[in-house]
């Protein structure tokens, strides 16, 4: 999925300018963002300033310094509690605790030194950003280096640690967090997304943020949003660019906002708790990343359907939704609907009280689907208009394609609704990836802007040395498509992050 996009600061336009901004952080108390540089003191634009206070748009509001505590502060936190700023430095390898004095602004002349530790007696060698956690009372610092975690307390005593390369991320420069879910939230390579995960370094989910069209996002900060809305946060990337050791006069930092909203819409093969709420399987449930939980999103009990499983969810950009179900029912308005066919849902309220209208979308009887293996049980949209789906068995269309339940086709549509026309094209062929086994059918598909193909299971997987089970959201990254595909798996979302443990989803859509 790709958050929304909300603007895009030149750092390296500020008055004092700020070609390689690192670090990031939110002041609540002032309600401005704090940015450091760390590498502007090494550039002939220096100006004196490696400190940039912001207002939630990027305005600036203030500049100063912290050369007197550390010359390359790459990462910053900051404890809201005792007003304190820690300050990573991966030159020194140590963490420095500061606080801004009489007049309350960090960068000025009165900050003094509260606390300072070395790094290297708990292995980090490469200290580039940290995250003050307040439920724990602990710091997060990534090692760029070693792609390491660490969890130490305020005086940098080793509590734990997780290795980043579990879940595809290398080189994490930046991380902070969501004070209301809990969740880090990472950046580093590569560097087109953005990693959540729990503390324990299991992975919520991978968000695209390659929209952007990021060089090398140094920091990320959970912030409201700069629209004033108390309800909306935002993402906040900073981007050094191109590193002045490659161009000692290059100048493009920038800061990123993104909108954080919910993300990933789900359904399930049966009835699942997650995190102590109860989830049915006509349900289509939804990934707050703001808070951290799954919430009802649409309750289609509340239109007489409950009885009926959704088996494929697509979320279209108009805000509706593709839905296909696991068998044959008459539905009012639309008449006789096979497991073959899908419906357009137009939601008029969602959540507790469900309400909207259905339409037909494409009829599958018209196109050759008909076999009662040929139930739609994933359904996404390709960027070219294609429809994505795959079937719950083996498949025979029109034009002689035929395949099994780990295929993706593609439907080039000439005519939709009750005239359904157009024709089928393989997609994906999930044998040739390795998905041969019967837990190994594909289950759910969404695409990301990039092209990566996001897939889900409805049990264990074993393929291209990745392993999990029907809780999780694969990544696959194709390097040919079709007949003969090719490519490799990583990750997406593991089951111990996203709560799903050992239920399994059905489809999903990422929007």
């Amino acid at each position: 999925m790709t958050i929304r996009l909300v603007r895009s600061i030149n750092t390296s336009a500020f008055s004092s300018p700020s070609p390689d901004p690192a670090g990031i952080v939110y002041l609540s108390n002032i309600d401005r963002l704090l940015i450091s540089d760390s590498e502007v003191n090494e550039t002939p634009l220096f100006q004196g300033d490696n400190l940039f206070t912001v207002n939630l748009n990027g305005t600036p509001s203030d500049f100063g310094d912290v050369l007197d505590f550390s010359t390359e502060p790459t990462g910053l936190t900051h404890n809201c509690f005792t007003d304190t700023l820690f300050i990573s430095d991966d030159a020194a390898r140590r963490i420095s605790e500061i606080s801004s004095g009489n007049d309350g602004v960090f960068g000025t002349e009165d900050d003094t030194l509260v606390n300072r530790f070395p790094t290297r007696p708990f292995g980090s060698d490469d200290p580039e950003d940290l995250a003050y956690h307040s439920d724990t009372n602990t710091l997060f610092i990534t090692d760029g280096l070693d792609s390491v975690v660490y969890e130490v307390d305020l005086d940098g005593n080793l509590v734990s640690n997780f290795n980043t390369n579990n879940f595809g991320l290398s080189d994490p420069e930046g991380v902070g967090i969501n004070d209301r879910s809990g969740h880090l939230f990472m950046v580093g390579e590569p560097t087109d997304f953005v990693f959540e995960t729990t503390v324990d370094g299991d992975l919520v989910q991978k968000i695209y943020i390659g929209n952007a069209n990021p060089v090398q996002p140094a920091g990320v900060e959970i912030a409201p949003r700069s629209n004033g809305n108390p309800n909306q946060t935002s993402l906040y990337v900073v981007d050094r660019g191109i590193d002045e050791r490659d161009d000692i006069n290059e100048n493009d930092g920038k800061l990123y906002e993104f909108a954080l909203s919910s993300t990933i819409y789900a359904t399930t093969r049966e009835t699942v708790n997650i995190n102590g709420n109860t989830f049915a399987d006509e349900d289509v449930i939804a990934y707050d990343a703001r808070t951290g939980r799954w919430f009802k999103f649409l309750d289609l009990s509340d239109l007489g359907l409950g009885n009926r499983e959704v088996d494929a969810v697509h979320r279209n950009n108009d805000g509706s939704f593709l839905l296909s179900f696991n068998q044959d029912f008459s539905l009012d308005g639309l008449g006789f609907l096979d497991d073959t066919d899908i419906v357009r849902f137009v939601p008029s309220s969602v959540g507790r009280n469900t309400a909207g209208t259905f339409e037909r979308y494409f009829d599958g009887s018209d196109v050759g689907l008909a076999a009662g293996s040929e139930d739609i049980d994933a359904i996404s949209i390709a960027s070219n208009g294609d429809i994505l789906l795959s079937t719950n068995g083996s498949y025979s269309v029109d034009n002689g394609l035929s395949g099994g339940d780990e295929d993706i086709l593609a439907f080039t549509p000439t005519s939709l609704g009750e005239n359904t026309a157009g024709t089928f094209s393989l997609y994906l062929d999930g044998s040739d990836i390795g998905l041969t086994n019967s837990s190994e059918d594909i289950k759910g598909i969404s695409v990301v802007d990039n092209g990566d193909v996001i897939l889900s299971t409805p049990g264990a997987y074993s393929a291209g040395g990745l392993n999990g089970s029907g809780g999780d959201l694969i990544s696959f990254k194709p390097t040919s498509l079709g007949d003969n595909t090719a490519g490799n798996y990583s990750i997406f979302s593991d089951s111990s992050g996203n709560g799903f443990g050992n239920q399994v989803i059905a489809d999903f859509s990422l929007a």
